[in-house]
């Protein structure tokens, strides 16, 4: 019987299809963050009519390495973005986000995860000021 190629064999049985959903959950255990958008995190898009800062989140991409024996390193891309009416709070919502997230996080059942950031960037769309943090994940 051939094992399973999309089977973590080597490391933990965690895959990363989820890792957004514990990205949420980490910045909605910072009380700055929760503070400044309450419970205005989302996964992929905005609920319509939102009001004031908030998050979205998207996982960009997930692959994985593998040998033989099977997958030795999993990786992805989580893209968290802050978005406000006012620049300078955008500003503070991404250093409250990086603040948050970098480093490493243990998830339910004892799970590691090192959210490292990659790169950022900032734009100006429709009234809001949009600053985007992406991180890679391992």
């Amino acid at each position: 019987m051939q094992p399973n190629p999309c089977y973590n064999t080597i490391l933990s049985p965690y895959q990363k299809w989820y890792v957004g959903n514990d990205a949420r959950a980490i910045m909605l255990a910072d009380d700055s963050i929760v503070g400044q958008v309450g419970n205005n995190i989302y996964p992929l898009v905005a609920a319509e009519n939102t009001v004031g800062d908030f998050i979205v989140y998207s996982r960009e991409r997930y692959g994985k390495s593998s040998v033989k024996m099977g997958v030795y390193e999993d990786e992805c891309r989580l893209v968290v973005v802050a978005i406000s009416d006012n620049y300078d709070q955008a500003i503070g919502l991404a250093s409250k986000i990086d603040n948050a997230l970098s480093g490493q996080h243990i998830v339910h059942d004892g799970i590691k995860l090192s959210f490292i950031l990659e790169d950022s960037t900032e734009s100006y769309e429709d009234g809001k000021y949009i600053e985007t943090l992406m991180f890679q994940v391992k």
